[in-house]
């Protein structure tokens, strides 16, 4: 099987579960969990409201680099597997 220029966040999803989930989905529920908890304790919204755009920010980047680092990687097993 060729290695395709396309890599999904799902392909890297099903391989590294544990990996994609911590870089990708728990900053962004932690920006939401401090947006919620800004609001129960009367903290202004720009405060918490620019955190969670920080998180967000941060797991898009992050996101973004692991599936270069898979990318490569995939790439590298497929090339010296053929050796």
């Amino acid at each position: 099987m060729a290695v395709t220029d396309e890599i999904s966040f799902w392909e890297m999803y099903r391989e590294l579960p544990v990996r994609t989930t911590l870089a990708s989905v728990v900053p962004v529920l932690l920006g939401f969990a401090q947006v919620l908890n800004g609001y129960v304790h009367g903290v202004a919204i720009t405060r918490t409201g620019a955190f969670a755009v920080v998180m967000a920010i941060a797991a898009v980047l992050v996101t973004r680099y692991h599936l270069v680092e898979f990318y490569r990687r995939r790439l590298q097993r497929e090339l010296y597997a053929e050796e």
